[in-house]
């Protein structure tokens, strides 16, 4: 089984939020958490989870149809966010105030994974950027006011959405690790 995700990758950051990233991690050096590195840094449309290899190839037809019917486009980076609750934050990400072309891909392609039997991806779609998966915080009270602080500094970045890429993760110790199987053009 091959644990699969797509997604585009998001290797370059401007250098406002790069300036509020490293900020964000300086501050938060004493915590638990584990920061994505950079070359590794993507916008994942769906996550696909343990694959049998000889699926990869329907998956290849289905993202190929997709991307055929599709342009390169625009999504503006505006946003920090946490995923988990107040009381046990679990993801720091970036996220976009506004990403209906990216829901659209999603929506034309969740049929069609769904017919090569992956279930439904339920719960609310937030494309997101993470920057870092938290594992124990040491005071919370300090980090909810790093994470305001950085929320109300303003940044706004263009990314361009102009492929999309099937992808193979390897969970290790200090970080994931990726593979891309397939890049398909928009």
């Amino acid at each position: 089984m091959k644990r699969l995700f797509i997604a585009t990758p998001v290797i370059t950051l401007s250098a406002e939020i790069q300036k509020i990233s490293a900020d964000l991690r300086f501050r938060l050096r004493h915590d638990d958490i584990v920061w994505v590195k950079d070359d590794v840094r993507h916008l994942t449309l769906r996550f696909l989870g343990a694959t049998p290899p000889q699926r990869v190839p329907d998956i290849r037809k289905a993202l190929t149809e997709v991307c055929a019917e599709s342009h390169p486009f625009n999504l503006t980076v505006n946003k920090i966010g946490i995923f988990g609750s107040h009381y046990h934050p679990e993801v720091i990400w970036l996220g976009f105030d506004h990403f209906e072309p990216f829901r659209q891909l999603f929506e034309e392609l969740e049929p069609k994974l769904q017919t090569l039997g992956f279930e439904s991806n339920y719960g609310n779609f937030v494309p997101h950027i993470t920057l870092g998966r938290i594992k124990n915080l040491h005071d919370k009270h300090k980090f909810w006011d790093y994470i305001e602080n950085a929320q109300k500094s303003p940044f706004a970045q263009d990314l361009m959405i102009d492929k999309l890429n099937l992808y193979q993760s390897f969970l290790h110790k200090d970080g994931p690790e990726y593979k891309t199987l397939l890049t398909v053009p928009l």
